[in-house]
């Protein structure tokens, strides 16, 4: 007897299992297509706007440094230093196309091309506005037949303004970077989306639960959290699309980290300027040649028997380089004098701490380092300066560098005195444990230079600085 019921044909449960795979193939298949189009869209937006703004962020932050750095140089007339920071600031990254310091009428006072020096300042073939950043304008540009973004910022001394900073970017590298990564996002949804094609037309029921999974590892990616790579389950065609979505994710957080490398990169490039910046302070004071250096190996030796993180004595090696960048605005007659300063000079020295926040404020990957640049000449006591806070209310990284600082001014020579020798210098530090300096600290620093002093040759290397 033949049975009545059709779902047990043959015939009909091929045609039902044919249905169910095209109605699959008809509805994962543009899911899949439109939610990698998305991703696709999503990465590539989000990689290119990041990009453009950190080039837009660190061409606003290198002219503001320049602007900050060039006004006492254009009221004192010293061409020298103003040609000296505009080839340095060239030279400090591969894709600064030109830096130019001009007067209010517009006649070039520097240039790291010579020639240009004293010529009037020729305004670009096309100029598109992009907006202002901080005071600084941000243009499109054409010039020498070259794209350019423009920077152009107002160079202003004491509330007046006195002359203007041009500095631009080449586009080429940005274009380079948001074209490499187009094209690594289209090879991988290319390839996802031929893996789901073939991995739609062979399977049937069991998708259901790798789908969810996808989508749940979609939403990791999307939502930014940690990613879990999903397990496979089987060798076949579910199975390769789930490792290759493993691979495609992969390559999104590849790319993600290239793009943390590309800030780290921007980062080194602004502590490469200011670098550069409080190394031309060292170069102006024979006495204080190499004195960043010296500071930062004692004061990471101190953070490593503080018990500092590696992280922590990074940070600490890098502010180490930029507690003194407030003195570029020192005059040459106050830094460079032979004789003790007097009440008047010593207020202007004393600014230099307040000059060096406000030059890392333009860049906010240097924000963390204001607190020590601000604080570093604090007192225990609260008899310090700028501010006159106490104890604890001194960053601690701001304490570290402010005896470090103290040790090696006192075994540096100056021309109005000799340097002393170690002995001497921790018998003054111990003078004033519990005035100038944290009790704490002062202990551990007087047991570190006396007994077991850093080694500079094997711990100053392991510093990332």
């Amino acid at each position: 007897m033949k049975s009545s019921d059709p779902s047990r044909d043959p015939a009909t449960q091929g045609r039902l299992k044919a249905g169910i795979r095209l109605k699959l193939v008809g509805f994962l298949l543009p899911a899949a297509f439109l939610l990698v189009i998305a991703m696709a869209w999503a990465v590539t937006r989000v990689s290119e706007e990041t990009i453009r703004s950190d080039m837009l962020q660190r061409g606003v932050s290198v002219s503001r440094v320049v602007a900050l750095s060039a006004g006492y140089s254009i009221l004192s007339g010293d061409r020298l230093a103003m040609d000296s920071l505009a080839a340095e600031t060239k030279n400090s990254a591969q894709d600064i196309e030109y830096v130019a310091i001009r007067d209010m009428s517009d006649s070039i006072l520097a240039h790291n091309i010579i020639v240009e020096r004293g010529k009037p300042f020729s305004p670009p073939l096309h100029v598109q506005r992009m907006g202002t950043l901080l005071e600084t304008q941000v243009d499109d540009v054409i010039r020498w037949g070259r794209d350019m973004i423009e920077f152009t910022t107002p160079i202003f001394f004491a509330g007046k303004r006195i002359g203007t900073v041009s500095m631009a970017i080449s586009k080429a590298s940005l274009v380079a970077a948001q074209r490499d990564i187009r094209k690594s996002v289209a090879v991988t949804a290319l390839v996802f989306l031929i893996l789901a094609l073939f991995g739609t037309l062979l399977l049937s029921s069991l998708i259901t639960t790798p789908v969810e999974k996808l989508s749940f590892g979609v939403n990791e990616l999307a939502g930014g959290v940690e990613f879990h790579p999903i397990p496979v389950r089987g060798q076949d065609e579910l199975g390769e699309l789930t490792r290759n979505f493993n691979r495609m994710a992969e390559t999104i957080l590849r790319q993600k980290d290239r793009l943390s490398r590309y800030a780290t990169e921007l980062e080194e490039a602004y502590v490469a300027t200011v670098h550069v910046l409080g190394a031309s302070i060292d170069a102006r004071d024979p006495y204080t040649m190499g004195h960043s250096t010296r500071v930062s190996h004692l004061a990471c030796g101190l953070g490593k028997r503080l018990g500092f993180s590696p992280e922590e004595i990074s940070h600490l090696g890098k502010a180490c380089l930029f507690h003194d960048v407030g003195k570029i605005r020192t005059p040459d007659e106050i830094l460079l004098k032979e004789q003790r300063l007097s009440s008047r000079e010593m207020g202007v020295m004393r600014r230099h701490p307040e000059d060096g926040a406000e030059i890392l404020q333009v860049a906010p990957s240097l924000h963390r380092y204001i607190p020590v640049v601000r604080y570093h000449h604090e007192w225990y006591n609260g008899k310090g300066y700028p501010e006159g806070i106490r104890d604890s209310q001194i960053p601690i990284h701001a304490q570290v560098i402010a005896i470090a600082d103290a040790y090696d001014a006192m075994t540096s020579s100056r021309p109005y005195r000799k340097a002393r020798t170690a002995d001497e210098a921790v018998g003054e530090i111990l003078l004033f444990r519990g005035t100038q300096f944290s009790p704490n600290l002062t202990d551990v620093f007087v047991r570190m230079v006396t007994r077991h002093p850093p080694k500079e040759d094997h711990e100053w290397r392991q510093i990332r600085l």
